[in-house]
């Protein structure tokens, strides 16, 4: 290739001011509909409207910002119908990966001994007394396991549900607490053995009964428990066969 390219710095005045909101998004000092407003933002920032409007503009594939026509930016209020459409598409991508990895016996691999490590990490007293580094932790151990399948253009869709899940996780300020931990360490490891067993049908189990605790959990933080089943997407995230309470 003869075309020469000029250097790109390593981050842009858009990138950096990104990074600023996001992190003001997730630990709580700009809440669910808060309004961005570019020239009150770009006056702090010492910057320009231009970079302040492209930052927002970048956040906004993540979940964190809604863009509204001719009425500016606010910090996104997710819904529960964004939780259960992010955790169906996370249910049934993760099922595909998670049977490839079985069927390619990635329980044998050098993979499965890095998603090992990551839920003793889980298990470490420090990790567990940080909610965020128990956070980061838990989306870590997922991560791995499903990259377990080898398969690039899913994990990339599953990474980003990812992201909206810790998005949810800040905004709506759910914490982990000791209970948390435990059950949910005890589902990631029977979704380990399953994957070290080579038994498909007990990893799919394992994962869905994850992702019906996890949705049941934020369902809890809505106040939504007692209508969550009515939901048009309750049976694909929480199973056909559950009954209504």
């Amino acid at each position: 290739m003869s075309t020469t390219f000029t250097p790109l710095p390593e981050a842009s005045t858009a990138d950096l001011v990104a990074d600023r909101l996001r992190d003001a998004i997730l630990d709580g000092t700009l809440r669910p509909g808060d309004r961005l407003v570019e020239t009150d933002l770009a006056e702090r920032f010492a910057v320009s409207r231009g970079p302040v409007r492209e930052a927002i503009r970048l956040l906004a594939p993540e979940g964190l910002v809604i863009l509204r026509r001719n009425r500016g930016a606010i910090v996104a209020s997710p819904t529960f119908d964004d939780v259960l459409e992010v955790y169906a598409a996370r249910l049934s991508l993760g099922t595909l990966a998670l049977t490839h990895a079985v069927e390619t016996r990635s329980g044998e691999s050098s993979r499965f001994a890095e998603a090992v490590d990551l839920l003793t990490t889980m298990r470490d007293d420090s990790v567990q007394a940080d909610p965020q580094a128990m956070l980061e932790a838990d989306l870590a151990f997922q991560d791995a396991v499903l990259g377990l399948s080898g398969l690039p253009r899913i994990s990339t869709m599953l990474e980003q549900s990812a992201r909206d899940a810790a998005s949810f996780v800040s905004l709506l300020g759910i914490t982990y607490d000791s209970t948390d931990h435990v059950a949910l360490i005890e589902r990631h490891e029977r979704l380990l053995n399953s994957i070290a067993a080579g038994d498909a049908d007990a990893t799919v189990a394992a994962w869905q009964q994850h992702i019906s605790a996890t949705v049941s959990e934020f369902a809890r933080a809505y106040g939504a428990d007692a209508h969550i089943h009515d939901h048009p997407l309750a049976h694909h995230v929480l199973g056909t066969n559950q009954e209504t309470p």
